[in-house]
């Protein structure tokens, strides 16, 4: 039984060390499908990021996966909206240089943990 205490207490830290915590005081998560950075000077206008659920007809190059939740911290704060989760692939998606996000899909309000209610958000960063 007492070997058993570092065991959990290790993977507990591992679970929470794939989380962080944005300027908004929103929960994001970091691993391996966070899209790497490309030029920083090609970052784009964020409101001129075109949101597509399927696939544009024109030639275009993938830049990375965008993945986004935005948290509702407590039960008194309002759930987040659509609206919201937009603005946050389009914020991360700015920062990568693209022109659109295709393939886009925003979950209904799920409970999450730390959060009383989640909306997650993911699609392809695309430059034409």
């Amino acid at each position: 039984m007492p070997f058993r205490t570092p065991i959990l207490i290790l993977a507990s830290c591992a679970v929470l060390a794939g989380c962080n915590v944005n300027d908004q005081g929103h929960f994001t998560t970091t691993g391996p499908d966070k899209a790497a950075p490309t030029d920083a000077t090609a970052q784009t206008n964020p409101a001129k990021i075109q949101l597509l659920t399927g696939t544009p007809e024109r030639a275009y190059t993938q830049l990375g996966p965008i993945k986004v939740t935005v948290n509702k911290l407590t039960a008194f704060h309002p759930n987040p909206s659509v609206e919201t989760v937009e603005e946050a692939m389009r914020k991360k998606a700015a920062a990568l240089g693209a022109d659109a996000i295709i393939q886009v899909d925003i979950s209904d309000i799920h409970i999450a943990a730390l959060s009383w209610g989640a909306r997650t958000g993911k699609g392809i960063a695309v430059k034409y």
